[in-house]
């Protein structure tokens, strides 16, 4: 069963579901196959060094998805007739029998490992093996824990959790305990909970907590709340290196993964970055140690930093959006419905002018059909050669725009199943750059609708640009002197004029005054444990006859590529 150059650990011959089976352990899989009728018998429990002749229907599971192993204990039920004991303090003296219930020693051990189900969402699957003995049942779980700590599968021992409980439907405290916390006590995963209690909070914790005594930061909350841990990251890596982030500093990379549990009102970046905002989904992405480095943009107004963005940076439609959305946050996520409506029935645009830097000619572009997926090759590529990479120099557009947006990832959602951008990579150190410019609200609305579905091409219209940009920057037209000069005479008027004439910013669902930007992309800069988005095959003949409590004829989803 074993293959090539895959290091037998342990095996032996173990029960599963009263059925016996042959069980082997490598260093890079779990494998376990019903015992053939004739096959040379081997004494249960004994292991050997020579490898198993597996079966056809034998299974595999890779440690990299192996959740957690335990050791099971049990109560052993003693029939005792009433004869041989008749003490008065038994219960049940009067009765012929009566049963005793003992503590046994562990005789079976259970496996916890990834199962895929349709639309990339993971649960855990458990497999139970019964041993002979004491000592063998341990003997298995000291082996299998000691794969599981090898520090080439990267997994998080202890974790710094911060739970927002006002995102979303309020519901991040409810989706941590009920979800998430159960499976990180099986994994023996040690964590620091802070319930935030102000907008910063986070990010404030952040700037003095001893970082080196965890290995990851956890958010329980939506985007907004992921976007608090980046900056707080980031800034405190340019703190402690003495640097300050300016248009020309290159942001030096935290050493800690981030991880995401959904509990927001759109949760675009857990869509975008796994394919499902299931809170044990990413909570088993986090468990078994996954891994993937994303783009993020800085932000500038002139000279000054802003902030750090890692998903979406718009203006003009998705900014006055958001904005008229904060008074009614009480509705939740249903808010950004009925404030999209009511902008779109508006149909305003704005005057802007948008300057880029294309990517290269050498890279991906936005119509090119090609999705981001679990081991992009574009973007295992482009880390390495960014340095090499030129543009094809400053290009300017100007008008009146009805949104200005760049995204860093598809920005997926439940009501945009592809993204507004679906061929942006999470980490090729490009944004896509989308200007919407003046049109009808019908010519919007098949915009609209064509992101809101998975048919047809979003950017197949005449009032569509889009481009791959390293960085780019937004600027309004500057009023004449006499213009001023009748402004000034009434600031009431002029604070009027201005927001009739300026709209504000949506980044990563906060709201930035600022208007005019400047904006960078860094490659990779910030590192999540996930793996991407899995493109999934369905193999029929995966488990079709189940041997075991182990084997499911519903396991049938499999990962094409990607994560080994």
């Amino acid at each position: 069963m074993a293959e090539c150059g895959d290091d037998i650990v342990f095996q032996s011959s173990l029960d599963i579901n009263k059925k016996p089976h042959q069980v082997q352990l490598t260093r890079r899989h779990l494998t376990w196959d019903l015992a053939s009728p004739g096959k040379p018998s081997r004494k249960p429990d004994s292991p050997s060094s020579q490898p198993f002749i597996g079966n056809s229907g034998c299974k595999h599971v890779p440690l990299k998805e192996v959740i957690a192993v335990n050791l099971e204990r049990s109560l052993n039920k003693v029939t005792t007739p009433k004869s041989a004991k008749k003490s008065s303090s038994t219960p049940l003296k009067d009765s012929p029998i009566y049963i005793e219930l003992q503590a046994i020693h562990p005789v079976s051990f259970s496996v916890h490992f990834v199962k895929r189900c349709p639309n990339h969402k993971w649960k855990k699957k458990k497999v139970t093996f019964f041993c002979q003995g004491e000592n063998i049942c341990r003997t298995w779980v000291d082996k299998i824990e000691e794969a599981l700590s090898n520090p080439v599968l990267k997994r998080p021992r202890s974790l710094l959790v911060f739970v927002n409980p006002f995102g979303g439907k309020r519901r991040a405290p409810r989706v941590y305990e009920e979800s998430v916390a159960p499976l990180l006590d099986l994994a023996k995963i040690k964590t620091h909970i802070i319930t935030t209690t102000h907008a910063g909070h986070a990010k404030e914790v952040l700037e003095k907590y001893n970082l080196q005594s965890v290995d990851g930061v956890v958010c329980v909350g939506g985007d907004g709340m992921f976007t608090e841990l980046l900056n707080g990251l980031v800034n405190r890596k340019m703190s402690e290196a003495g640097k300050t982030q300016t248009v020309s500093e290159q942001p030096i990379s935290p050493d800690l993964r981030i991880g995401i549990i959904p509990a927001g009102s759109t949760d675009a970046i857990c869509y975008s970055t796994t394919g499902i905002n299931d809170p044990v989904t990413s909570a088993i992405h986090i468990i078994i140690g996954d891994s993937a480095a994303i783009d993020v943009c800085s932000i500038y107004d002139g000279d000054q930093f802003l902030r750090y963005s890692s998903s979406m940076l718009a203006y003009g439609y998705y900014g006055d959006m958001l904005k008229d959305s904060e008074n009614n946050r009480w509705m939740g996520p249903k808010r950004y419905q009925i404030a999209g409506a009511k902008k779109f029935l508006g149909n305003k645009s704005y005057e802007g002018e948008v300057s880029f830097k294309l990517a290269s000619s050498t890279d991906s572009n936005p119509r090119d059909k090609i999705t981001c997926n679990s081991g992009c090759n574009i973007c295992a590529m482009s880390k390495n050669s960014q340095e090499e990479k030129g543009s094809e120099g400053w290009h300017t557009v100007r008008g009146k725009f009805l949104a200005v947006a760049s995204f860093t990832m598809s920005c997926r959602c439940l009501i945009s199943p592809l993204g507004p951008s679906p061929y942006c990579h999470l980490g090729d150190g490009t944004s896509d750059l989308l200007l919407i410019q003046q049109c009808s609200r019908v010519q919007f609305l098949r915009h609209l609708y064509r992101c809101s579905t998975t048919n047809g091409n979003q950017f197949d219209l005449p009032f569509i640009k889009i481009f791959r940009v390293r960085e780019w920057s937004f600027s309004v037209p500057t009023t004449n002197d006499s213009e001023s000069d009748t402004q000034s005479r009434s600031s009431t008027s002029s604070r009027a004029s201005r927001a009739s004439t300026q709209s504000v910013w949506n980044c990563d669902g906060e709201v930035v005054t600022s208007i005019n930007l400047q904006i960078r992309t860094h490659c990779q800069l910030i590192k999540l444990f996930t793996r991407g988005i899995e493109e999934l095959e369905v193999n029929p003949s995966q488990c079709c006859t189940p041997c075991c409590d182990s084997c499911d004829p519903e396991d049938k989803y499999t990962s094409i590529g990607g994560h080994p």
